[in-house]
Parts: structure tokens; sequence; C-alpha cells
């Protein structure tokens, strides 16, 4: 069972350990998955600012084609001044696309782009400056006025000079007229005066070639002749000027061809510029995606890993759990006859210890009574002996009494108001007795208030002094016993006891003091006991607060070392109780005190009647509750002592019905309870019927008289 339960808690701590690790690397794989993943989801949610700066270098040189292909239609200067603009703004937005290539692209990609670039940019530079000249052109002259003011004027003197002889033939009829003197015709002439006569005359022209033309036939063809030479003459001046035009024309349209091509080069670098980049930012998206695919499939494989132990961690627990409800079902069972067995035993040991103190209660007591009797030296030597041998029987009892009570958490502690230094002043002289009959020296100091009263257990603080000095006084052969104690104010409401013990013994084994305070561990095999004095005091002093040190050597002795933690009384509850109180047994004080006892058992009745017969007190004895009852009714008595196991009626039952007595006095009896064990059952008991106080058996002559003097006044 034991190697399942460490296989399964190996199991689970490697499991966990596992998991733990897991779940380490997992958040650093997730812290940088996270970052990784943000950072490609940028980049896949990001467009290229080139790409956008291409768009509108290609959509703007469409624009400037427009402008370009108008001008060559329209011959207008604003188109190609817009043109020129369009061109310088495309060459501007190329030196934009390659500053943004500089913090995009890497090295490789970069000069390439850039080399592209350098190409479009002297394309451009060639644009440019034929646009300028196309430019500087237009803005001359006119088409028109540069064809006109190219045509010569028409001089007549370039039209070439024909002899001819002109002749003048009379055709009128042939009748005399009348001659007329020369100055008449003068006259006639200057008067505008015409000729009533008709003339007949005709002008004939004959040409060099013999030709005889009429003047007005020869006029008329020479004038056709001189515009056909006009004509010609105009003719040729315009063929020649279609024919510059021509010229100009070819040289205009191999320009504008020549521009045409650039933009179209232009056009398809840049165009190849917006493919490149938008392959670069698809090849960037693509990597970002295999990121985000790498950093999904490494967080599956990690939630994987971790689902997977915790699935193992759940069998284990799981595999646990079962074999645990098996086992808790074996422990269960095994509890219960454990439980019956420690009850079976405790109840045996409180038997045994209740049968073992009544007897021991006779043996005490009477040996106490016969050394108050005179006798001899040798009979004084074997009551001293038989006395001695009861109280470590006694011891041994106690011991028993107290384990059983361990075993079922039974030990209290009690609280009453008590003088510290009483108790330590009782203990030291009881224990001196013991170190004398030794020859050991017995040393003891008390550092204090020796009248200071503190709430707490008196009985359980004598028992501690009592073991831990009678320990060292029975481990140690020769030398000395010192017993220190001190009482000093820890606040305005705590007082702290300091208790040592220090003895020259043999001193304890290093290994063997971890174990001290054990059940029924033992330093020794010579060393006699119960084993269960030290365990007893240690659980005693942890329940009132305090603990316990030892330190130890080897042949040079040992020191117990204790403190307790005691609330302060401020004002005196109680009158302190001397020795010499206690000695003073045939005292006044319980001189002529009217006493009832009952108890079932013979021997406890004579020694009470020994005890009381030299207290001069006069006493009724009972052997069961009801005769009890009976004297009490019939009689007035100062105090009543109860067995509390008894025939016909408990002394519980007893005191109740004394506490409901008629009389007032009477129910006001002082009544203790004589028993030979007591348990928190017990004392509930003796507190709902009544009691005063109760008498542990076996006792004592001064144990008795210290618990009466409490409540008996003289």
């Amino acid at each position: 069972m034991r190697k399942s339960f460490v296989l399964f808690i190996t199991s689970l701590i490697a499991a966990v350990a596992a998991l733990v690790i897991i779940i380490i690397i997992g958040h650093e794989v997730h812290q940088r998955s996270v970052n990784t993943l943000l950072d490609a989801t940028d980049t896949l949610a990001s467009d290229d600012p080139s790409i956008h700066l291409v768009d509108s270098a290609l959509f703007t040189l469409n624009d400037a084609e427009n402008n370009f292909r108008l001008y060559t239609v329209l011959y207008e200067k604003k188109h190609l001044e817009k043109f020129s603009r369009q061109i310088n703004n495309v060459l501007n937005i190329i030196d934009t696309i390659s500053n943004t290539l500089d913090s995009t692209y890497n090295n490789k990609q970069l000069n390439a782009l850039i080399k592209q670039k350098e190409v479009v940019s002297r394309n451009i530079g060639r644009l440019k400056a034929t646009t300028d000249s196309l430019l500087a052109n237009a803005g001359k002259n006119d088409m028109v006025d540069k064809l006109i003011s190219s045509i010569p004027d028409y001089s007549v003197k370039q039209i070439k000079k024909e002899r001819v002889v002109v002749d003048t033939i009379d055709n009128s009829p042939k009748t005399q007229a009348t001659k007329k003197s020369v100055f008449k015709r003068i006259g006639n002439a200057l008067a505008n005066k015409k000729d009533t006569v008709k003339s007949q005359i005709s002008i004939v022209v004959r040409t060099a070639d013999g030709k005889v033309i009429d003047k007005e036939a020869y006029d008329a063809m020479q004038l056709r002749k001189t515009i056909n030479d006009i004509n010609t003459y105009y003719k040729n001046i315009i063929r020649q000027q279609l024919s510059n035009r021509l010229k100009l024309n070819e040289e205009e349209s191999s320009l504008a061809g020549t521009n045409i091509a650039l933009m179209e080069e232009l056009k398809m670098l840049l165009i190849s510029l917006r493919e490149r980049a938008r392959a670069e930012a698809e090849a960037r998206r693509m990597e970002a995606r295999e990121v985000v695919t790498s950093s999904t499939q490494r967080m599956s494989r990690l939630e994987k890993a971790a689902l997977g132990l915790i699935l193992l961690c759940a069998g284990i627990i799981t595999w646990n759990i079962i074999i645990n409800r098996n086992r808790n079902r074996e422990l269960k069972q095994q509890r219960q006859e454990a439980r019956e067995t420690t009850r079976v035993r405790t109840e045996f040991m409180n038997n045994m210890s209740h049968e073992m103190r009544t007897p021991l209660n006779a043996v005490i007591g009477f040996s106490e009574q016969l050394s108050f009797t005179p006798l001899n030296l040798e009979q004084k030597e074997i009551v001293h002996n038989i006395s001695a041998s009861s109280d470590l029987l006694l011891q041994v009892v106690n011991d028993v009494l107290d384990f059983s009570r361990l075993e079922k958490d039974y030990i209290s502690i009690t609280s009453q108001p008590f003088v510290v230094y009483q108790v330590f002043n009782e203990v030291v002289n009881m224990m001196r007795m013991l170190a004398v009959k030794k020859n050991l020296t017995f040393n003891a100091s008390y550092e204090g208030d020796k009248n200071a009263q503190v709430n707490g257990d008196l009985f359980r603080l004598k028992q501690i002094m009592l073991n831990l000095i009678s320990n060292a006084i029975k481990y140690t052969d020769h030398g000395a016993v010192t017993v220190t104690a001190s009482l000093h104010e820890k606040d305005n409401t705590t007082s702290t006891f300091k208790f040592a013990v220090s003895d020259t013994g043999e001193g304890i084994a290093k290994e063997a003091i971890p174990h001290l305070f054990d059940r029924f561990f033992q330093a020794g095999s010579q060393i006699k006991g119960t084993g269960l004095g030290l365990a007893i005091t240690k659980r005693l002093l942890v329940l009132q607060g305090g603990d316990i040190t030892v330190e130890s050597k080897l042949g040079k002795g040992s020191t117990f070392a204790c403190e307790i933690p005691y609330t302060k009384v401020v004002a005196p509850l109680m009158m302190e109780t001397t020795p010499k109180d206690v000695q003073e047994t045939t005292g006044a004080l319980m001189a002529g005190k009217y006493v009832l006892v009952a108890d079932d058992q013979e021997m406890n009745l004579l020694l009470l009647k020994m005890i009381l017969t030299r207290w001069k007190c006069r006493f009724d004895m009972a052997t069961d509750g009801k005769n009890a009852l009976e004297l009490f009714y019939r009689n007035n008595y100062d105090m009543v002592l109860l067995d509390l196991n008894m025939p016909e009626m408990t002394g519980a039952e007893v005191m109740e019905h004394i506490r409901k007595d008629n009389d007032p006095k009477k129910a006001q009896v002082v009544a203790l309870a004589l028993t030979a064990n007591i348990t928190e059952e017990d004392i509930e008991i003796f507190k709902s019927a009544g009691f005063n106080g109760w008498l542990l058996k076996p006792f004592r002559e001064k144990d008795i008289y210290a618990e009466i003097v409490k409540y008996i006044k003289a």
C-alpha cells in the first residue's frame, strides 16, 4: 500500500512538474507567438504605400498622354503645358517611390527597383526635354501665321517680257474726210470732244513668230498667261510649303511617336514596378500567413501536449481516487477497529486505574496514618519504604490515567486564581526531601513577585514541575539538582512563568533528544518508568499555550526549560494556604465539625475515620447513597464527603437532593466528591450536581485538609 502511494505521489509530481514546464514553455511560446502574430497581422492588414504611389503615377501618366494627344490634334498650348506639368508630377512620384522603397524592401529588392527607377527617370528626362522643345516651338508662332509669313509676295517683274509689234489698221469707209487743222484737233482733245466720225481703225499685234493677233485678243491671251504664271507661282510656293509642312509633320509625328513610345515604356516600367511591389507585398503576406500557420500549429501542439498531460494527471488522480477509495474503505474499517480497540483499552485503563486507586488509597492513607503513631527505627524504615513504593505506584497510575485521557482528548485545562510562588514552594519542599535522601545538592531560586496571583490550572502546573524535578532526581546519582523559576509581566494583562530544572546526571544522547517527548520512549534500558511522563508534560504545556526545550550533554547533565503564559489577577481572590496550615492537622479549624462520609469501600471509610478522629471531628458514615441521604435529612452537617460510585444512589444523585432541601442552610452545606477517576464529563456532573469541589483518590491527609480549608471557616 505504501509503495503504491509513493508511486502515485512520484507519478503525480512528475506529471505536475511536466505540466508546469509545458505551461512555462507554452507561456513563453505564446508570448513570442503573440508578438509574431501581431506583426504578421499588421503585415496582412497594411497596404504597400508604394503600390498606391505607382497607381497614382500611372493615373497621372494616362492624363499626360491624353493631353499630349490633344495637343497633336488641336495644337493648343494649354494641353502641352498640362502634359509638361504631369510629366514633372510623375517624376516626383517616382522619387517618392524610391524613398518609400528604402524602408520597405531589403537591399537586393531595393537595388533592382532602383535600377528600374533610374531607367524610368532617364526616360522621363528625355520625354520632358522633348516636351520642353515642343512647348518652346509652340510658344513662338501660330502654325497659320508661320505658313503665311513663309510665302513671299508676288512681283510683276517676275513676268517675262515678250517683244511684239503693234500695228494700226484703218478699216473706215473711204470717203474724204474733212481735214482739221492741228490746232483744232488739239482743242478737241483738250475739250474732251470726240469726233463724231466713227472710227474704223483696228490694232493688231505681230508676234515674234510672225503671227498677227488682234490687240484685244493678244491682251486677253497675255492676261491668261499672267494668271497662269501667278497660279503656277503660288502652286509652287504651296507645294514647297506643303513639302516643308510634311517634313515638319513627319518630325512632329516622329516626336509624338517617340513621346508616346516613351510614355508607353514608362507606363510599362511603372506597371512592372507595381507588379513587383505587389509581388513583394504578396510574398510578405505569404510569409506572414506561414508565420501565423506555424505559430498556430506550435500553439496547437503545446495545447495537445498540455491536454495529454492533463488527461494523464486526471488518469493518475482517478486511479489514485479508486485506490484511495478502496484504501479509505479499509482504513475506515481499520479506524473503527482501532477506535474500538482504543475505547476498550481506555475503558480498561480507566477501570484499572480506578480499581488500583481504591486499594492504593488505603495503602497510602494507612501508611501515612501509621507514620503518625509511635514507631521504632526499623518500623519507621518499613513505613517509609511502603510510602515510597506507593508513591511510585501512584505515579504510574497517574501516568496511565493521563495517557488514556490524552488518547481521548479528555485532558482539559481549568482556570482558577492561585499564587505561583506558593505552588513553586510546595513542590520544591516536597522534592527537596527526595534529593536529600539521595545525598544530592538541591538548589532552588525564585525571581519575581511572590504574592502575584494568576489565573490558570494549579494542579497541572504542580504536575509539570513534579514530573520534571522527580525525573532530574531519579536520573542523577551524584551532584546537584538546580531549580529556577521566574514570573514577569509580559504586558498589562499577561505574565510569563519560566521554569527550568538542571541536573548533573549522565545526560541524554543527541540522537535521543528529538524522541524524548514521544510516548513510551526511554533514553536507555537502565531507565525505569512508563515512558509517559515527558509526553504528558509536553502535552500539558502545549494545552496551556506553553512550550518546553531540552539541552543535554552526555556525562555533564541536562536542562529542561519551559514557560507558560498566565492571565494576571489584579485583585487577590483567595487566601494563601501555607505549609504550616497543612501540617496543623489537629488545629482548631476542624475540631468539632460534623462531617457526613459516604463510600462503598470499607477501607476508604476506615481511612477517613482515622483522619477525622485525628482532627477531633464528629462524623457519620454510610456505605450507600440512600443511607447517606437519610442521615443528611436527620442531621445538620458542616461538610459532606460523597463517593461518586455507590449502590442505591450515586453521589451526584444524593447531591441533587441535598441542594433541593427545604432548609436553605442545609442545602448550602459544603460538599466534596470522592473519586478515583475524573474526566470532563465528571467535572460537568460535579458542577451540575452542586459539588463545591472534589478529592482525587488516592489522597493523603494533607491533600484533604488543603481542599477543605478552601471552604470551611473557623
